[in-house]
């Protein structure tokens, strides 16, 4: 009989560590002479690069102060031993995300992490074909006339959400400070909204208490900033294998994925709820996906897109709404301004809030450039590539170029957050919350040359862009009202 051997954490780690080494300095020394060279700043560690500063302070920062150093695109050392070549320029990255989006994709431990916590989707395929066949199975649940429904649904939400803060004040009329967990709150809203109107499922969030699922969703959140999840965030696009490791992080996505994957399951279930949800006004979210299944989806893909959904709809919307509420607090006038537009729609509707309340779209825009969910988009070029400029640059070794040549494999970025707050993109006003600018018609040129949802990148852009964004703005447009 065949005995295998056993082997430690540390045997892996240690293998997979040298491996990788190697296999770096085979690629410098190698395969670099197919890549552009760029300016940028300089390695202060080989284990962390500038990954351990980006995820400890405001990324956007440090890549706005870069293209102010070295220009629209430059080099950064990433973790071990590695580089990124970061694009702020808006041609060249209108090619990575739309004229050859498959091209660039995901890093191989990203979409490792992703399986293990949603079980696939899709967030993970990246072939052309298989992309295109999950987004078309998702698609018809996000129509106009879906979300004109849908807005019934986000605006009970907001008014339970009221009456909640209202009756707490009321409790505690004689206290001088009247404190509220905005955070939670928007939690809950999130919870109900994308419980409703995806899955006609009631996660009973009103209730003063999230249920397991949002516990889980919370806890990975606020753990996300401790060492051990830094290290496992920096080292996973380099070393895939961490994703597969016992860790206290990728056990957390295990517990995540069953929660999720038990409320799947029991929608699933229950079909003839979901089928009685189905009209010609309205196809929720799930019924579009239960659609697919055995003829575009398989069973196990159809949970996954599920899963996809709960993780989407909750975690960026309930952060969007907290930083408007916080910006709101913050600015007195901007609070004001808001409020005489509001007075005039009692009880809006999906035409008045989409089309007749300049002011709150105004608002809802300045959010969502300030405080993009995502900050950074990471991808890896399958091919070699040329990637075309709006504007020449000069290269490490003084070379003028308009287009920078990347090789098979070669990691790239795109600095969400810098390109929707750089001033020198956006002016010297780039870093206040002001609605306003979206009001006068006169934005700079280099922010009408971006492509995306009103020259923003915070739904990205092209083939891969956010298949919910208009769900997501119709489910945020109640709450700051």
């Amino acid at each position: 009989m065949l005995t295998l051997p056993s082997y430690n954490l540390f045997d892996v780690l240690a293998v997979s560590v040298c491996g990788s080494v190697i296999f770096a300095l085979v690629r410098r020394l190698f395969l670099r002479s197919k890549s552009t060279k760029l300016a940028g700043p300089k390695r202060t560690s080989w284990l962390w690069g500038y990954t351990r500063d980006l995820l400890a302070g405001v990324s956007g920062d440090y890549f706005e102060q870069w293209q102010k150093e070295f220009g629209d695109v430059y080099c950064i050392p990433s973790a071990g031993g590695g580089e990124r070549t970061v694009f702020m320029d808006s041609r060249a990255i209108s090619y990575i995300l739309n004229t050859n989006a498959y091209n660039f994709v995901r890093h191989k431990g990203n979409v490792s992490l992703l399986k293990r916590m949603l079980g696939g989707g899709i967030l993970t395929v990246e072939a052309r074909d298989a992309h295109q066949r999950h987004r078309k199975s998702m698609s018809p649940g996000f129509t106009i006339a879906s979300i004109r429904f849908f807005t019934t649904i986000f605006l009970g939400a907001a008014c339970k959400v009221r009456d909640q803060w209202l009756s707490k004040m009321a409790a505690e009329s004689n206290e001088k400070d009247i404190v509220l967990n905005v955070e939670y709150w928007m939690n809950a809203i999130s919870f109900e909204s994308i419980g409703e109107a995806g899955f006609s499922h009631d996660f009973k969030c009103m209730d003063g208490e999230l249920p397991l699922i949002g516990k889980l969703f919370t806890s990975l959140g606020k753990n996300s900033g401790n060492v051990a999840s830094m290290i496992a965030i920096a080292m996973v696009q380099v070393f895939p294998v961490v994703v597969s490791l016992p860790l206290g992080r990728n056990i957390a996505f295990d517990q995540l994925q069953a929660a999720m994957r038990s409320i799947a399951q029991g929608i699933l279930g229950d079909r003839k709820v979901v089928s009685d949800a189905v009209s010609d006004e309205r196809r929720s979210l799930v019924a579009s996906i239960m659609k697919a299944e055995n003829r575009s989806l398989t069973q196990e893909e159809v949970i996954a897109e599920i899963n996809t959904l709960l993780l989407a709809g909750f975690e960026t919307t309930s952060s969007s709404m907290t930083w408007c509420l916080h910006e709101l607090s913050m600015n007195p006038r901007v609070q004001q301004n808001l409020r005489d537009e509001l007075v005039k729609f009692p009880e809006p509707t999906h035409e008045q809030l989409a089309t007749e309340m300049p002011y709150l779209n105004a608002v809802v825009q300045e959010t969502l450039r300030t405080h993009p969910a995502v900050p950074e988009n990471h991808r890896r070029a399958i091919k070699d590539d040329s990637i075309p400029l709006q504007n020449p640059i000069t290269t490490a070794s003084g070379k003028i170029v308009d287009h920078i040549e990347v090789r098979a494999g070669q990691g790239v970025m795109i600095s969400i957050e810098a390109m929707n707050r750089s001033s020198l993109i956006w002016g010297p006003d780039s870093h206040e919350f002001k609605p306003e600018r979206w009001l006068d018609g006169n934005l700079p040129k280099k922010v009408t040359d971006i492509q995306g949802f009103h020259h923003l990148l915070t739904f990205i852009d092209g083939p891969r862009n956010c298949i919910g964004k208009n769900f997501a703005v119709a489910e945020f447009k109640p709450y700051p009202s």
